[in-house]
């Protein structure tokens, strides 16, 4: 039995190393006043690791946690903390 639950404490403690995130989590829903506003609004008031809700999850979100997308086209998110650039530049005009 003391083999057994070593075995499960030594496979914890690996495994707890396999994923590590780019950021932190704060533990805060940055959603505005009334609950329901995109990160795209509400300039920099949120904070890296702060929960956010999104329409463009590529540019806000930190894709170590898990992305929730909902059927009004959006998606909950851990916030990376800046809006990413893009990789590819938009031709000139």
């Amino acid at each position: 039995m003391k083999l057994h639950a070593t075995a499960i404490l030594f496979a914890s403690v690996i495994l707890a190393g396999c994923n590590p995130h780019d950021t932190e989590l704060t533990g805060k829903a940055c959603l505005g006043a009334n609950h329901d506003t995109l990160v795209e609004t509400l300039n920099d008031s949120c904070k890296a690791g702060d929960t956010v809700a999104t329409k463009h999850p590529a540019y806000f979100c930190d894709f170590t946690y898990s992305v929730a997308y909902n059927d009004f086209n959006s998606a909950m998110c851990v916030y990376n903390g800046k809006q990413r650039e893009e990789r590819i530049s938009a031709p000139a005009k």
